[in-house]
C-alpha cells in the first residue's frame, strides 16, 4: 500500500476543524440545555399566571367567611372553584343518559394542572386541601390587605406540555441543529483557507531550503512582516549569505592553496630540470636551494595540517599550570640573532610577578613563535619590535608592536584570514605560508583567549593576546 503523505497544512486544517467541532458541540449542548430550562420556566410562569384569578377569589371568600372553615365543611366548593378558574375540565354529557355512570370523564387539557396537584395552606402553612408543603411545590401567597392569609400550592415538578409547545421546542432544536451544521461548513471553509494561508510561507521557506541544498546560495526569501515566519526567513537569508560567503572563501582558499603549493613545486621542478640538463652543476649551493624549497613546502603542509586539526576540533591540548613569561623569554631569546641580522631592535617588558596560566606550554610557545615570526618577516630593516605584557581586567595580556610598514585600517581585520597577505601581489619575497596568524588565532581560541590587531604607535601593527585568568 502507498503511504499517505500528510503535510503540515493538512494537520493544521484538521486541528482547526476539530477545535471548531468541539466548540460547536459544546455551544449546541449549552444552548439546548439553556433553551430547555428557559422554556420550561416560561411554561411554568404561564401556568402560574392562570392561578391569579383563583387567588383573588380565595382572598374574597376568606374575607367573606372570616377563615378557611367553609372549605373544610364543603369540599365540593373547592372543586367548583377549580372549575370556574378552568383549571380542571367540566364533565362531558354522559352517553348513557343522565344516570349513566360508566362513561369515562372528558380528558382534561394537557396544560391544566390536575386537581391533586393544586393545594391550599393556611397562614401557618398547615394543609387545608392537598398535600403538605414540600420543596417540590410552588407556593403562591393569598393576601388580604397586604397580609398573607394562606398559600396556594402547585406541583410543577413535571409540567405537561401541549402539542403546540412541544412543536415549538422541536422546531427550535431543529433551528439550532441547522445553525450548527451551517456554522461547521463555514468553519471548514475558513479552516481550509487559513491552513493554506499559513502554509504559504512554509512552502516558500522549504523551496529556498531546497535551493540551498542544491548549491544556489544566492537565493533569498522576501520578508514582509514581523512574525515568527519572518524571523525564520531572516535567519534563512542569513544562512544563505553565510553559505555564499563560505563558498567564495572555499574557492579562494583552494586557489590560494594551489598557488602556494605550485610555487615551491615549480621552483623545485625548474631546478631539478636544470640539474638534469647540466645547466646547473650539482654542488652544495644547488642542494641547499632545493632543501630550502622542500622546507618551505613542508612548512606549508604542516601549517595546513594544523589548521585542519583545528577545524575538526582535533587539535590536542595538554594543559597545565605554566608561567607564560618564562615561555615568552625563551621564544624571544631564540629570535635575537635573526633580529640582529635584520638590524631590528627588540625590547621586552613584563610584570615582576607574572601570573600562572592554565594552558598548553607547547601550543602557547607555538603561538608566541608565530607572532614573532610575523613581526620579523614584515618589518623593514632598521626598525623596532616591542614586546610587553601585563595583568589587567582579570586577563593576562600579551602585546607585540612593530615599526613600518603598517597596515590600512580596512585590512586590519583580515590579518588573521588564511593565506591573506597585505600586499596585492602574490610574491613570496618575505617568505612564509600566510597561515601563521590563522594558526595563532586557533590556538588562542582553544584556550578561551582572544587575538586582535590594530595600528601600532610605532607605525606598524599592534597585536594583542588577552588570556583570561583562572582561579
Amino acid at each position: 500500500m502507498f503511504g499517505i503523505r500528510i503535510k503540515i497544512w493538512h494537520k493544521l486544517f484538521i486541528a482547526i476543524v476539530l477545535v471548531m467541532m468541539v466548540v460547536l458541540a459544546i455551544n449546541l449542548g449549552l444552548s439546548r440545555i439553556g433553551f430547555q430550562q428557559g422554556f420550561s420556566q416560561y411554561i411554568e410562569e404561564v401556568k402560574l399566571k392562570r392561578l391569579d384569578g383563583l387567588r383573588l377569589e380565595l382572598s374574597r371568600l376568606y374575607q367573606q367567611n372570616q377563615g378557611w372553615d367553609f372549605l373544610l365543611l364543603d369540599r365540593k366548593q373547592w372543586h367548583e372553584l377549580l372549575l370556574e378558574a378552568k383549571l380542571i375540565p367540566p364533565r362531558p354529557p354522559h352517553r348513557g343518559g343522565p344516570g349513566f355512570r360508566g362513561a369515562p370523564p372528558w380528558p382534561p387539557p394537557p396544560d391544566a394542572p390536575p386537581r391533586r396537584r393544586i393545594g391550599l395552606l393556611d397562614a401557618e402553612q398547615h394543609p387545608i386541601i392537598g398535600p403538605p408543603p414540600s420543596k417540590r411545590l410552588r407556593q403562591l401567597d393569598i393576601k388580604l390587605d397586604g397580609v398573607a392569609v394562606g398559600y396556594l400550592t402547585v406541583d410543577l415538578f413535571r409540567p405537561n406540555r401541549t402539542h403546540l409547545e412541544r412543536r415549538f421546542a422541536h422546531q427550535q432544536m431543529e433551528n439550532l441543529l441547522i445553525t450548527a451544521v451551517i456554522s461547521l461548513l463555514v468553519a471548514i471553509v475558513a479552516a481550509l483557507l487559513l491552513a493554506r494561508l499559513f502554509n504559504r510561507p512554509i512552502t516558500k521557506l522549504a523551496e529556498i531550503a531546497r535551493q540551498l541544498t542544491e548549491g544556489k546560495f544566492e537565493s533569498r526569501v522576501r520578508i514582509n512582516g514581523q512574525d515568527e515566519f519572518c524571523e525564520l526567513a531572516a535567519d534563512l537569508n542569513h544562512l544563505a549569505e553565510v553559505l555564499e560567503q563560505n563558498q567564495s572563501a572555499r574557492r579562494r582558499w583552494i586557489a590560494d592553496i594551489s598557488h602556494e603549493l605550485r610555487t615551491p613545486l615549480t621552483v623545485l621542478r625548474g631546478e631539478l630540470e636544470a640539474l638534469e640538463d647540466g645547466v646547473r652543476p650539482i654542488n652544495r649551493d644547488s642542494v641547499q636551494s632545493l632543501s630550502r624549497e622542500v622546507k618551505q613546502l613542508k612548512r606549508l603542509v604542516d601549517d595546513l595540517y594544523q589548521l585542519s586539526l583545528s577545524d575538526q576540533g582535533s587539535l590536542s591540548y595538554e594543559k597545565g599550570w605554566i608561567e607564560p613569561v618564562a615561555l615568552l623569554k625563551g621564544v624571544t631569546a631564540g629570535f635575537e640573532h635573526s633580529l640582529q641580522q635584520k638590524q631590528l631592535l627588540l625590547t621586552m617588558t613584563c610584570d615582576d610577578e607574572p601570573p600562572r596560566l592554565f594552558a598548553d606550554a607547547q601550543r602557547l610557545t607555538q603561538l608566541f613563535t608565530n607572532l614573532m615570526e610575523n613581526s620579523q618577516r614584515y618589518t623593514d630593516e632598521g626598525g623596532e619590535v616591542k614586546v610587553w605584557c601585563e595583568s589587567r581586567d582579570h586577563c593576562w595580556q600579551f602585546h607585540i608592536e612593530d615599526s613600518p610598514p603598517g597596515v590600512k585600517e580596512d585590512q586590519i581585520g583580515r590579518l588573521f584570514e588564511r593565506l591573506y597577505r597585505v600586499e596585492g601581489s602574490r610574491n613570496r619575497a618575505h617568505g612564509g605560508s600566510g597561515l601563521g596568524l590563522s594558526i595563532a588565532r586557533s590556538i588562542a581560541e582553544g584556550h578561551g583567549a582572544t587575538l586582535s590587531a590594530q595600528p601600532s604607535s610605532l607605525g606598524g601593527v599592534w597585536v594583542t593576546l588577552k588570556f583570561p585568568l583562572e582561579k
